[in-house]
């Protein structure tokens, strides 16, 4: 993937440098890497065939190369105030989504990835505790005849512009953008065609969020509008957006490559995730996502708007570059 390697710090000169200059120092390089290693080895990139840079090639037909590691750093330099508050409240893991190509490329992704680890013996839950190394896995059940549920709504939902994403609120009156009105609005950043951002640590959807600096994890119980409204509203979310189903899509197979784990599998310390990062106006839904042990499936679905349980919460996240606005 043509790694930059990062300079060496001594560690006298690492104790004085920021949050986000250490993570810069000693994290974007391996995250990065192991990243795009990813979503290489899921076939998710390619090298494009009119400008010669590993890549997408869109919807749209066009091609949109990587961003490199280089321009995520410049990037989140630029905007150093943002990044430094979010490291502080757990914000640390580097996350690319190639958002330009179809949903059912990434929907075939998934499947494809669930099977395959499924036969290897390599399919399991989601450990209540990522970082405790002695927490044994769980050997997940499948239906292997029907390994994802995906809702007949979205089938085609992002080529067809029935999907929109980032939408002000979930109405009429979304003020969203379709996925090719996104493509066209960022044409001429080095970061069109991919969504790169980062998320908590711990990947785990908690019911009740602990506070880290100054600000609560958002925890489960609450509706899509609830969620939407409280990253508009309370200052300790600013900067944070919902995930869109590219995103959870990608975020899904790229963790059970690094992992062997399925992700947002409902138990004490996981849930099932609203995709508020997008909206179906058609039917008055928003995407959920997730693992289903009772059907022994993952899933792509709706959710009404004003239903609120403790089953299901939601996982944001920070753009790079920023949102805007």
């Amino acid at each position: 993937m043509n790694p930059e390697h990062p300079s060496f710090t001594p560690p006298q000169e690492q104790e004085k440098l920021s949050n986000l200059e250490k993570w810069l120092s000693s994290e974007l390089h391996k995250q990065y890497e192991e990243t795009a290693k990813a979503l290489n080895e899921l076939g998710l990139l390619e090298i494009l065939p009119e400008c010669g840079e590993i890549g997408i090639v869109g919807t749209d037909g066009k091609e949109y190369p990587l961003p490199s590691e280089e321009q995520i750093k410049e990037e989140m330099l630029k905007n150093r105030e943002v990044f430094e508050t979010k490291m502080s409240q757990g914000f640390t893991e580097l996350e690319i989504t190639p958002f330009a190509l179809p949903l059912e490329r990434l929907i075939d992704v998934a499947k494809k990835t669930i099977l395959k680890h499924y036969k290897e013996g390599k399919l399991f839950g989601t450990k209540e505790n990522p970082d405790d190394e002695s927490e044994p896995l769980e050997l997940l059940k499948l239906d292997e005849d029907k390994p994802f549920l995906l809702w007949e709504g979205l089938k085609d939902a992002d080529t067809q512009g029935t999907l929109i994403y980032y939408p002000e609120e979930f109405s009429k009156n979304h003020q969203g953008l379709t996925k090719q009105e996104l493509l066209e609005a960022s044409k001429d950043s080095s970061f069109s065609g991919f969504n790169v951002y980062l998320r908590e640590k711990d990947i785990n959807t908690p019911e009740k969020g602990k506070t880290q600096g100054g600000r609560t994890r958002l925890g489960s119980g609450k509706s899509s509008e609830g969620y939407l409204q409280a990253l508009q509203t309370q200052q300790e979310y600013q900067q944070e957006s919902g995930q869109t189903p590219e995103d959870w899509l990608t975020l899904f197979s790229t963790h059970l490559k690094k992992t062997n784990q399925v992700i947002d599998e409902y138990h004490v310390s996981a849930k099932y995730n609203r995709l508020i990062g997008s909206y179906h106006p058609a039917s008055k839904g928003v995407p959920i996502a997730g693992w289903n042990n009772n059907d022994r499936q993952a899933f792509l679905y709706r959710s009404n708007l004003g239903h609120s349980f403790l089953s299901f919460g939601a996982r944001s996240a920070v753009r790079i570059p920023p949102l805007e606005g």
